[in-house]
């Protein structure tokens, strides 16, 4: 059994909040959009699509974008690139800080995992404070923070003041995944939500594929201050961009209500949507904060990681794509095969079973399934009803985060008492529990949607 060093750890602290942005960032989006609805909150905004086209895209998904909406939605799918490769960034700097402020690699592991801690706390209620703000602005805000939280960073003088920064950028980051799928779903009609979330959230998956090694990769050449100073200016140009050409929304007159109950079983079911979201993180990340060393204890050499995870990381794009294709349509169904293909690709890493570039090809199969949830979870906690849209993706949000934490503490507790083997087993163990959640939660997970805008 290979050694776990404090570098490698500090790394897969890290690594956990990955898979963790992706997911709630995916989650509280969906959320706004059904607020839009029925709930007294935002109006449908952006495209002004008159009632007959609204419903005749909500009759065929198939439907194009038009290119306004393109225009949004890629301003949307920059946002949650910008977001996801700011907050992960220090993944691929972690040994440069250590050695320019001289702290041990796991304290800076612990500098990004406090987003996930952050996001958890604070979700909900600042999306509650923040209701009867301008949409638009609230965004602009948010992607202000990350400028901010970038620069602190790059001219942080100590690592207290570089924490001071990271809390900044997780303030941000509750406000912005709580509303990029909120705007994504009123650019559209209501029932190509799924597939203008999938949009925007690749942007999420592009920011953990392309910006963790890109800015590892100016680190590694110019100075980790360097890469941060690039995270700054990209966050601000998107900012400008965003300021001048996304549509402006609507927003509610007041605090979002925490219960909005308005069917008999919601509050059950929407429990069950998040307890199903929080269950899903913490499978994930039991195994995913740890997936350097799974790697190398599969035949894998430590200096291949980061190209084993680009890979990884390209090929999860497949299952957020294929939930885009279903989740407005049978997203019992599509949930459900989600799981089981996570289940597939972790099965093989059990034991002796694949090794070497067999592995890779098994934690893609698992991370693609694993990208699938991320659509169905937020669509089922909202269409419960079991409070508004907004709050409903905060919830999601939050415990998504808490699931990211437990994951990462749960799995570095076995790790360092029975070794990486038992990772993938209580792993799947987990995703298997979850899936029983899913198939007792009807209402939040239905085998089909009914085809009129007032079901959810």
């Amino acid at each position: 059994m290979p050694v776990l060093s404090l570098s490698d750890c500090g790394l897969a602290a890290a690594l956990c909040v990955q898979g963790g942005l992706l997911k709630r960032a995916f989650f509280k989006s969906l959320a706004l959009r059904v607020r839009g609805l029925k709930d007294g909150g935002l109006p449908v905004m952006g495209c002004n699509h008159t009632q007959e086209s609204r419903k005749a895209g909500e009759r065929t998904v198939s439907q194009k974008f038009s290119s306004q909406t393109m225009v949004g939605l890629g301003a949307l799918c920059a946002a949650t690139f910008t977001a996801i490769t700011t907050e992960l960034a220090p993944i691929g700097l972690m040994l440069e800080m250590a050695r320019t402020f001289g702290v041990g690699v796991g304290q800076v592991g612990l500098a990004v995992s406090a987003y996930a801690l952050i996001v958890a706390v604070i979700a909900v209620p600042l999306t509650r404070l923040t209701a009867g703000v301008d949409r638009k602005k609230l965004l602009l805000s948010a992607l202000s923070g990350y400028v901010l939280t970038n620069v602190i960073g790059a001219t942080a003088p100590s690592f207290a003041v570089l924490c001071v920064g990271r809390v900044i950028g997780g303030a941000s980051h509750a406000l912005l995944m709580s509303m990029v799928s909120a705007y994504a779903a009123h650019l559209v009609p209501e029932r190509q939500t799924g597939r203008a979330i999938s949009i925007v959230f690749g942007g999420a998956s592009l920011g953990s594929v392309l910006g963790v090694p890109g800015a590892a990769a100016i680190g590694h050449f110019a100075g980790w201050r360097v890469a941060l100073w690039v995270a700054a200016a990209l966050a601000a140009v998107l900012t400008l961009f965003i300021a001048a050409y996304l549509p402006r929304v609507g927003h509610a007159a007041k605090p979002a209500s925490l219960v909005i109950v308005r069917a008999p079983g919601a509050m059950r079911a929407f429990v069950q949507a998040i307890l199903a979201n929080a269950l899903f993180f913490l499978a994930q990340n039991v195994l995913y904060t740890y997936i350097a060393p799974v790697l190398m204890a599969h035949g894998l050499s430590e200096a291949s990681v980061s190209v084993d995870l680009l890979v990884i990381g390209a090929c999860s794009l497949s299952g957020l794509w294929a939930a885009g294709l279903v989740v407005d349509k049978s997203p019992r169904m599509g949930l459900l095969s989600a799981g089981v293909v996570m289940i597939a690709g972790i099965t093989l890493l059990c034991g002796g079973l694949v090794s070497g570039l067999m592995t890779v090809a098994a934690a893609a199969v698992w991370c693609a399934g694993y990208a699938g949830v991320i659509p169905f979870i937020m669509s089922g906690a909202i269409r419960t009803r079991a409070t508004s849209a907004d709050i409903a993706g905060a919830a999601v949000n939050s415990t998504s985060n808490i699931g990211i934490l437990l994951g990462s503490a749960f799995g570095g507790k076995l790790l360092a008492s029975y070794g990486v083997d038992v990772l993938a087993p209580t792993a799947i163990g987990i995703t298997i529990l979850t899936l029983l959640v899913v198939l007792f939660s009807r209402q939040a997970f239905p085998t089909h949607l009914p085809d009129h805008s007032d079901s959810m």
